[in-house]
């Protein structure tokens, strides 16, 4: 064991941790290709949409957590002036159909409006780059969630790195299809949040603490959201010099993490909350989610539970969890938990 007490197998998870992120993160021709999407549908928007708007990017690739490979998801946020609908209104649902007609007429493909997703989407492919882009209209809440995600990012280095790995251990293992009963990727991002605010030494703060928060909340401009969500989150700016400095490394962290969710989290008595910077108990949750496996709690939607998946299915993560902890421990390194298989499925 080297002198700093850390097992080797530490050390080398952490270096393949390091270069897997090198590997896998966005490229700067990949980052730009995306940034010119995004002008282009402006573009298309200014010179063909009867109304004022704005597009803007969230997700992954707003995030600073793309792929080359990584889907484009997109916001159409109407001016305030015209904030007259709810998003999920049928009116809105009309407008996604004529938006389909508009980037079939821009030469888009294999564009298609999926109506019945919690948010109604509209699909398509860009004809220039192939980049895949899923687009809709207001749901202001998927853009300030990204925007908490990327500043919790910004605060530690350590994080982007982990979250990357994360994200393709989960999908490697097939752990990480909602459609197919598993968990989003923006859940397993919360529940990596949580995980490092739960540390004796926290990698992260809780940026939502109303101690931290300016009481001078900026002008929410021409094209913010008139819905009376309390979206408030503090500077990462402000507080990160006053930060006590967590010294784990990566390995540590990531074999934590699944140690955590594998087998020590209280499932049946506690909900995973960014908002609070802690674990709170299920009795401070909607007590619509009393039959809900795993809750974790969005940060701003405080009726919604970001964690869909059912007990069967939670067991299977669970599992996934705990044998990768083992093969880690075992010295067997970072590519034995990214074998790829199928994705699992859970039965209605």
């Amino acid at each position: 064991m080297p002198g700093n007490g850390i097992p080797p197998y530490i050390q080398q998870l952490t270096e393949d941790m390091i270069t897997l992120t090198m590997t896998i993160a966005a490229s700067p021709e990949g980052t730009q290709l995306r940034e010119n999407l995004v002008t282009r549908v402006q573009g298309i928007m200014d010179a063909e949409w009867p109304k004022e708007v704005k597009i803007e990017a969230f997700g992954s690739f707003a995030s600073g957590l793309g792929t080359d490979s990584s889907d484009l998801d997109l916001v159409i946020l109407p001016a305030l002036r015209d904030q007259d609908q709810d998003p999920g209104t049928p009116a809105r649902y009309q407008d996604l159909f004529v938006l389909k007609t508009l980037f079939q007429r821009y030469s888009m493909k294999d564009v298609e409006v999926i109506q019945n997703a919690r948010v109604p989407i509209l699909k398509f492919t860009d004809h220039k780059t192939g980049i895949k882009v899923d687009l809709n209209y207001g749901h202001y809440p998927s853009l300030y969630n990204t925007r908490l995600i990327e500043s919790y990012v910004r605060i530690d280095d350590r994080v982007r790195t982990f979250l990357y790995v994360l994200k393709a251990f989960v999908k490697a293992r097939g752990i990480n299809s909602p459609p197919l009963g598993s968990l989003s990727s923006y859940c397993y991002t919360l529940m990596a949040i949580s995980y490092f605010q739960s540390l004796l030494i926290p990698v992260l703060p809780c940026l939502q603490d109303p101690h931290l928060i300016p009481h001078n909340v900026p002008h929410l401009g021409p094209f913010g959201s008139t819905r009376l969500v309390n979206v408030a989150f503090t500077d990462p700016s402000r507080i990160r010099p006053c930060l006590p400095r967590n010294s784990m490394t990566l390995g540590e962290l990531f074999i934590g993490f699944l140690e955590y969710y594998g087998s020590k989290f209280e499932y049946n008595k506690s909900c995973v909350s960014v908002r609070c910077g802690s674990v709170i108990s299920r009795d401070e949750c909607p007590t619509s989610w009393v039959r809900h496996e795993f809750v974790v709690e969005d940060p701003f939607l405080l009726d919604l539970n970001a964690a869909g998946a059912r007990k069967d299915m939670m067991n299977i993560i669970r599992h996934e969890f705990q044998a990768a902890t083992q093969a880690l421990k075992d010295d067997r390194g970072l590519s034995a938990i990214l074998t790829t298989r199928q994705p699992y499925r859970v039965r209605e």
